[in-house]
């Protein structure tokens, strides 16, 4: 028994370390080998300049999220606000939609010339294109990252806490900045570092709106060093290594030790909003609107448009549409459905032996295993998928192919996979697995028997959570995708960049509808328990 679960382990490891660990390895080696190119590529102007635009929108963006997400949390579990349920529920939505359809949706409505919002306050009032209109479409898309992670940690935290300083006299105020703040603070770090991360190595929105403002940030940078042909990829090295360097802040910051007094004896003593009840509430609802709702829904009616930013009736039309049953644009929607199932049907199996790894055996190295299995997640698409090019152009050329797509979705999510089962195998009774093997069940039998029917509902749950990135997969796909195949993906980044806006809201709309939908099917086929 133990021989079998130490040759899956390793079986386990070569696969997390082809996958993953050697194309960042690769990255890292390719950048050092020349110490002296490397030092000329990261202290060029160009390079400079793109790392401190990098910072400035990193921080920006972290600051805006934390705090808003900070806010939204506390006004949710700690305060009589009312509609907590439509709030709960429709407060997470940006954390399934990727940002760069958030920057089609924003450059709809704050374009300065013909942005709907713009017709409606005068031409130029708004302009989307400038770093401050960056930060707030990334801020509206990571803040859920912070609004969870605290909200988690008000829930769990013991209310006996706050009350105890309300009984000795302290106002609602002073409960906040001394006692809750101090609980929310560990998980606010932690939610900001991963802001911070995704931010910087977030590709799509700063391309789409930065290009056009002039902005230089390193992901936008390594893309056009590696897009300029002839020794592009070892610049692209040397700049992804100084991209890797932000993914080490979320590390050293969730590394930080900390407690938090839990409980589950009382409720918490709702703080009471009086007469701002009314004002909050409006100004839930008008952020729900202005946030969420309403780029949502400009996303939608431009794709009925013949002309974008024009809404008299005589320019709705459902010729946009047709798109969908043009050759490129519908191949790519199949290839990427395709892909995503594939990739979360692979990363499923892969997790899943991690898991079992992890939660049912005691073999060495086995957390070690799901660390290594965790690093692509929370390393930047952008340095992954060129690590991914050095792995796969010798011996098996595989790049400008639809496999390294895969390859890369499945490297990237696996630990996704892998901590959804891994939570439902941790609900599982040893006792069960362990009469049916007394039983003389094996192998393949025991597996579909016993563990797959008792894990269903943690698999179901993993597959979706690989399969809604995929299918929208910016990041990677735009640096890996071969001349001859293209994805959801980067089909709306050339239409949205150089063709037709209207066409790229029509496929917009559709990932929307997808990833949406797929959110609510994980939902009620788990019963709550994952999707947001």
């Amino acid at each position: 028994m133990r021989s079998r679960a130490r040759g899956r382990f390793l079986c386990a490891v070569a696969a997390v370390a082809v996958l993953g660990i050697l194309p960042l390895g690769l990255v890292i080696s390719r950048a050092l080998e020349s110490d002296s190119q490397l030092l000329e590529t990261v202290s060029s102007p160009e390079a400079v300049d793109a790392l401190l635009g990098t910072l400035h929108l990193s921080v920006g963006t972290t600051l805006f999220a934390v705090l808003l997400g900070t806010t939204l949390a506390w006004l949710t579990t700690r305060t009589d606000l009312p509609w907590k349920g439509f709030f709960r529920s429709t407060l997470t939505i940006p954390y399934i939609i990727p940002p760069y359809i958030a920057a089609v949706a924003w450059i709809t409505l704050a374009n300065p010339s013909v942005g709907l919002l713009n017709q409606l306050l005068g031409e130029g009032t708004l302009d989307i294109y400038s770093m401050t209109g960056l930060t707030w479409v990334l801020g509206l898309s990571f803040y859920p990252y912070v609004y969870l992670t605290v909200r988690a940690a008000l829930e769990s935290a013991d209310p006996s806490l706050e009350d105890a300083a309300r009984m000795s006299g302290a106002g609602t105020w002073r409960v906040l900045k001394d006692v809750a703040l101090p609980l929310m603070r560990p998980a606010m770090i932690a939610s900001g570092g991963l802001v911070f991360m995704a931010t910087a190595s977030a590709f799509g929105a700063p391309v789409l709106i930065g290009n056009a403002a002039r902005l230089d940030f390193l992901s936008t940078s390594i893309f056009d060093a590696y897009a300029s042909g002839l020794g592009g990829m070892a610049t692209a090295s040397s700049l992804a290594c100084l991209l890797f360097v932000f993914a080490l802040v979320p590390m050293l910051l969730r590394g930080a030790h900390h407690a938090v007094l839990t409980g589950k004896a009382a409720r918490p003593t709702l703080v009471r909003l009086g007469r701002a009840r009314g004002l909050v509430l409006t100004a839930m609802t008008a952020f729900v609107l202005i946030g969420i709702l309403i780029p949502a829904a400009a996303v939608a009616v431009t794709g009925f448009l013949r002309v974008a930013g024009d809404l008299s009736p005589s320019n709705f039309t459902l010729e946009n549409f047709a798109v969908l049953g043009e050759p490129e644009n519908s191949e790519a929607i199949l290839t990427s459905l395709g892909l995503a199932a594939l990739a979360a049907t692979a990363a499923v199996a892969l997790g899943g032996l991690i898991a079992w790894l992890q939660v049912k055996t005691r073999t060495k190295g086995r957390h070690l295993l799901s660390g290594l299995a965790a690093l692509p997640l929370a390393t930047p698409g952008t340095v992954l998928a060129l690590g991914l090019i050095l792995v796969w152009t010798t011996p098996l050329r595989l790049t400008n192919t639809i496999w390294i797509l895969l390859i890369a979705y499945v490297a990237k999510y696996v630990a996704l996979a892998a901590r959804s089962i891994g939570e439902g195998l941790g609900t599982v009774d040893d006792a069960l697995p362990e009469a049916a093997r007394v039983s003389g069940a094996r192998g393949l039998l025991l597996l579909r028997t016993i563990w797959i029917p008792l894990v269903l509902p943690s698999i179901v749950a993993g597959w979706f959570l690989v399969f809604m990135p995929s299918f929208s997969e910016l990041t990677m796909s735009v640096l890996l995708i071969g001349p001859d195949t293209q994805t959801v993906g980067t089909q709306m980044f050339k239409m949205r960049d150089y063709a037709s806006p209207t066409s790229a809201s029509v496929l917009a709309t559709v990932v929307l509808a997808l990833v949406i939908g797929s959110n609510l099917l994980l939902r009620r086929l788990s019963k709550g328990r994952y999707g947001v």
